[in-house]
């Protein structure tokens, strides 16, 4: 379905440390648009451009033994405009954690 995208990202890191990157916006150039702390839930939304228009990017924690899962999922406004990517919105987010856990 074009205008959807999900993944899925295994972090070794608490959840609180996660939720905590999220909630900062990941270090992309996304606004947090909602945070909740008690349900581990951010929303971040891309600012409007040549390809971008305006997304939420809903990301999920779920604690794991030691370590946590974030779902990652976009879902476009605009399933008209195949022009935009949301592939790469959500690889962002996606990357963003990656880089920022990668180490531990």
């Amino acid at each position: 379905m074009v205008g959807e995208f999900q993944s899925t990202v295994q972090v070794k890191a608490t959840p609180k440390e996660v939720y905590d990157f999220l909630a900062s916006g990941a270090n992309t150039e996304m606004k947090v648009e909602s945070s909740d702390p008690n349900a581990m839930t951010v929303s971040l939304k891309n600012n409007v451009g040549f390809l971008r228009y305006g997304e939420i990017v809903n990301c999920t924690v779920n604690p794991l033994r030691d370590s946590c899962r974030v779902s990652i999922t976009l879902r476009s406004f605009f399933f008209s405009k195949i022009t935009s990517d949301v592939r790469g919105t959500v690889m962002r987010v996606n990357d963003a954690l990656i880089e920022r856990f990668r180490t531990r």
